[in-house]
């Protein structure tokens, strides 16, 4: 049956190819003829999968990256297929008629709530959880679901690399059940003292339940803490970045090493040091690894910057029904002093089933740019109305909030503005209508 079930899926992986589809196809049908399939399969020793609500695919991309550079043979699962079929489609793509796995390293995002049906029969030794967050309430229910559905699927003997400055992450070793590598990020010129954010995940001791006292914040939860009343505090780890700067798109690891950032955001920060932690825990040389990180190239997908007219535009990709996204966005939009315009909005809420549910939008904290030279928002797109009922609860003047069903509508209007910034906060499904709007004029360059 394992014979029958691969030649099935490399002649359907085949097809697909031709075609451009079927990431997950020949996967599912594989599985369909046997079950055990993934178990029967001869895999590499080193197997590393990262998992969270957000940042899994670049962190697992960046990775992947850095080891091909470094002359490994990888197995990845870059087309973000991160269910069971997909991750037994690269698995087979990958894989002799006998069932071995051709590779030195198999690196797999996998997701969050999916791990357990993928770690039995595909078993790492690293996981790497990039954050857990409130995400896709329909889906999803609660965070702490979430958690729980990931330490569950954890097997013995786990090796977890996690961002220390997330308190909630260090639920997953309170009981030293796990061997454990940590990653942080010093105070900088962009840490503040006192919380900005309301929504938050976790500000109770998971320990002992007294409130977390913080030295400085980097966003949300994310800082340096302990707890005043028991010894649950910010981890020491020789992995930790002490300098960020901007400006020039660059990080400094351990006082030492450099390394370009694809993207200015603290979300960049972290997934970057989560492969450079990991990939320097497995035995890769750390300049090395800080040379390759520095040659990717951007996602403009993900984010993307230009000059229009006299404005400077920063494109700025979101995940829908996720909060904490949306709030690295309104902090990466607080640092710019001058007048802004931010445009918000999207085609579908979610693309995995029907539920209009817009809970989420009260999560994020839109109050934080009532002080923030924010000349207007525009709100667009099929929710438009409910995006400008929440921006209005935030604080701001029905003078401020313009609604549009339509991005070509937006435009006309923010043509009568000559606001210094425009910061485009928009979910994927409006990248590349957004640039496609604004680059239709000669003088628009990119950065």
């Amino acid at each position: 049956m394992k014979i029958i079930a691969i030649i099935c899926a490399k002649i359907i992986i085949f097809i697909g190819k031709i075609v451009n589809k079927g990431s997950s196809m020949p996967g599912k049908i594989a599985l369909k003829i046997d079950k055990n399939l993934v178990k029967k399969l001869k895999t590499p020793k080193k197997i590393i999968a990262v998992t969270g609500s957000s940042g899994k695919g670049s962190t697992s991309s960046m990775l992947a990256y850095v080891y091909r550079q470094m002359g490994y043979r990888v197995v990845h699962n870059s087309s973000g297929a991160n269910l069971k079929a997909g991750i037994t489609t690269m698995l087979l793509e990958n894989c002799t008629l006998t069932g071995k796995v051709k590779g030195d390293v198999i690196i797999y995002e996998v997701d969050e709530r999916f791990a357990k049906f993928i770690f039995q029969d595909l078993t790492p030794q690293y996981v790497i959880v990039t954050n857990i967050t409130r995400d896709q309430p329909p889906r999803q229910g609660d965070f702490d679901l979430v958690y729980a559905e990931i330490k569950k699927a954890l097997p013995a003997g786990t090796h977890l690399i996690l961002n220390g400055d997330d308190p909630y992450l260090l639920k997953f070793n309170l009981n030293n059940e796990y061997q454990t590598t940590y990653y942080t990020l010093d105070k900088t010129e962009y840490s503040y003292e006192n919380s900005k954010f309301k929504n938050l995940n976790l500000i109770y001791c998971p320990k002992c339940n007294t409130k977390l006292e913080y030295e400085y914040y980097h966003f949300e939860t994310l800082g340096k803490y302990n707890c005043p009343n028991c010894d649950f505090t910010h981890p020491e780890t020789k992995y930790h970045i002490t300098n960020i700067d901007y400006e020039n798109f660059e990080m400094t690891v351990d006082n030492e090493y450099k390394i370009k950032l694809q993207y200015d955001l603290l979300y960049c920060v972290y997934n970057t040091m989560a492969v450079y932690t990991t990939a320097c825990l497995l035995g890769l040389e750390p300049k090395k690894v800080c040379e390759y990180i520095s040659q990717m190239h951007p996602n403009s997908k993900m984010y993307n910057s230009y000059k229009y007219k006299n404005s400077e535009v920063y494109i700025l990709n979101n995940k829908n029904e996720n909060s904490t996204t949306f709030n690295q966005s309104l902090l990466f939009t607080e640092r710019f002093n001058g007048s802004k315009t931010v445009l918000i909005g999207w085609k579908e809420i979610s693309r995995r089933y029907n539920f209009d549910d817009l809970s989420w939008l009260y999560d994020i904290d839109f109050e934080i740019l009532k002080n923030s030279d924010v000349e207007q928002i525009i709100c667009v797109g099929p929710q438009s109305y409910d995006i400008g009922t929440r921006i209005k609860i935030a604080g701001f003047e029905k003078t401020k909030i313009k609604i549009f069903d339509t991005l070509n509508e937006a435009k006309e209007f923010m043509d009568t503005y000559n606001s210094k910034y425009i910061f485009a906060i928009v979910n994927f499904d409006y990248v590349e209508p957004f640039k496609t709007t604004f680059l239709k004029e000669e003088e628009t360059k990119w950065k």
